[in-house]
């Protein structure tokens, strides 16, 4: 169903339980909004810019025409003129920021749904084809107060404080053709430091730096006993499946009767690459997926 523009703008939140073709056919009028956003934020950012010089001219104008225009009345009635120019260019200068504003608010942030369709591509192929998904996915900033969990004194600089923040923007849950059921999250970390700072000037300015902690991804994949039953005798196996890209660490690996759960994360400088993150997601299925199937072969 079509996305509602003005409610997704005040949560700026998709949440869906459907089919992943209505799901991904979503997300691409999602990516539809947002170009359509980048577009009208650079439209209107550049009219804004055209009536602030306007204004100057209308300024300069008057400036000019005071000292070189000696006739009283004429000088009145070019004031007077310009005067209503600069009052109808600051209007539309005004109204200019504010459709700016308006449509900055649905430019959002592009590898969040980038990255959760292509996964969701990739999902699709060992699903059923009218099974349901749930999905949550959040384009909201990391760094709001909402999702601070944490503040600490600076190590190192007196005053200073450090935020921590942790967002998880992204959540699917669904089942396999096999039965086994999955449950996928994309969790930001980012840290704000800030506090005083005397400049050059022997002035204190207010100063802060915000920068990211990495993303964090989880996966917890709960299997049917009956088909992967042996997979308690490969425990020790396990770890030598992982495979995951360069810049993406093992956090946590757990391995019980019922489940696997599976932590990783990405390296802070690829955070934001979609191509990075559906990588990593990629490589957390299949190292699981090699276990299960060994576990399989074994229960045979």
């Amino acid at each position: 169903m079509p996305i509602d523009v003005k409610q997704f703008r005040q949560n700026l939140t998709y949440t869906a339980q459907a089919s992943i073709k209505q799901v991904i056919a979503d997300l691409q009028e999602i990516a539809e909004i947002d170009h359509l956003a980048e577009l009208k934020q650079k439209e209107y950012g550049k009219k804004a810019l055209n009536y602030f010089w306007g204004i100057l001219i209308a300024v300069i104008l008057i400036i000019v025409g005071s000292i070189i225009i000696p006739d009283a009345q004429l000088l009145g009635v070019l004031i007077l003129l310009l005067t209503l120019a600069i009052f109808g260019l600051a209007i539309a200068f005004i109204l200019a920021l504010v459709k700016r504003s308006k449509f900055g608010r649905i430019n959002v942030i592009n590898y969040r749904y980038q990255s959760t369709q292509k996964i969701l591509q990739m999902l699709a192929r060992d699903m059923d084809t009218n099974a349901t998904i749930d999905l949550h996915l959040s384009f909201n900033r990391t760094e709001k107060n909402e999702h601070k969990i944490s503040t600490t004194p600076h190590p190192s600089k007196t005053d200073w404080k450090i935020d921590n923040y942790q967002h998880e923007w992204m959540k699917i849950q669904g089942q396999f053709l096999d039965k086994t059921r999955f449950e996928l999250s994309a969790t930001s970390l980012s840290k704000k430091q800030y506090g005083w700072k005397r400049g050059s000037s022997g002035k204190n300015k207010y100063k802060s730096k915000i920068k990211s902690g990495g993303l964090d991804i989880h996966l917890n994949m709960v299997y049917p006993q009956r088909r992967y039953g042996a997979i308690k005798v490969l425990k020790d196996e396990i770890d030598g499946a992982l495979k995951l890209p360069k810049l993406s660490n093992l956090r946590n690996l757990r391995l019980t009767d019922k489940s696997m759960q599976l932590a990783v994360r990405i390296a802070p400088n690829v955070a934001d690459n979609q191509e990075e993150i559906y990588q990593t997601v990629t490589a957390m299925f299949l190292s699981l997926y090699q276990v299960l199937n060994l576990a399989k072969a074994l229960s045979k």
